[in-house]
């Protein structure tokens, strides 16, 4: 693992439940020298990812909501997806959202919102789980084999019960019938409903997908429901080849 590697770890120490640390406590947790997490911190400080709290701890830097903007405003997938999802999410009421994988992570790039106000608890930018809900398995289903086999060996404990090749048995499936659906795997009483989607000449592995209460889903038409995704997926594709 490289020093720049090592460094940036140090971001994903901040979360809800633990938003401050010292260097102590820092560098205890992720195995690192003492004098080493001083000169990282006193980087990541430097950039603007951390700033001094109380006391001796430091919180995430305001760099990072200045680059969120930025994301938000020139990632091509995202403003290529924005029109097409935002039009789907009036027209059906529902939730819809995108995801992606970067690494071995997936997280929720766009949502937009329906008119059911659902509690979820993997909202934008928030890391999910690899192999719950639907999202997650249809993003996982546009993965090469060797990168799955990686996927898999680094967070094995993510596959609880699961063999390389019953998970590869199950994407494939998913990538025959061209959707998953799952039921509150991620929030009680929560239905996701996704697709996979892939374009190669932006090296995007991704998924598409709704987000409904299991009562609305009772009343939907499952296929009619896959093709508005399929039709959405069509659309920011359109974009994305007209993009810049």
């Amino acid at each position: 693992m490289s020093s720049l590697t090592k460094m940036l770890n140090v971001l994903d120490l901040f979360t809800p439940e633990h938003p401050s640390w010292t260097i102590e406590e820092m560098a205890e947790h992720l195995g690192y020298a003492v004098p080493t997490m001083y000169r990282y911190a006193r980087e990541l400080n430097n950039a603007g990812l951390l700033r001094h709290s109380s006391g001796a701890c430091y919180v995430l830097g305001s760099r990072i909501i200045e680059l969120d903007y930025q994301i938000r405003n020139i990632d091509p997938l995202i403003q290529a997806s924005s029109q097409a999802m935002r039009s789907l999410a009036e027209k059906s009421g529902s939730d819809v959202v995108l995801g992606t994988i970067y690494a071995d992570r997936i997280i929720t790039i766009s949502h937009f919102f329906g008119e059911e106000n659902l509690k979820i608890s993997y909202v934008r930018g928030k890391r999910m789980p690899l192999y719950r809900g639907a999202l997650s398995k249809c993003v996982l289903s546009t993965l090469s084999k060797p990168q799955l086999r990686k996927v898999f060996t680094d967070n094995v404990g993510e596959f609880t019960g699961q063999t390389p090749e019953t998970v590869q048995e199950a994407l494939k499936e998913i990538r025959k019938k061209g959707y998953c659906v799952t039921f509150s795997e991620l929030n009680q009483g929560v239905v996701g409903i996704a697709i996979p989607y892939q374009n190669k000449a932006h090296q995007i592995n991704a998924a598409l997908g709704f987000i409904v209460s299991d009562k609305r889903y009772s009343l939907m038409e499952a296929g009619k429901a896959v093709a508005e995704l399929q039709n959405c997926a069509e659309e920011i594709d359109f974009a994305l080849r007209h993009y810049g």
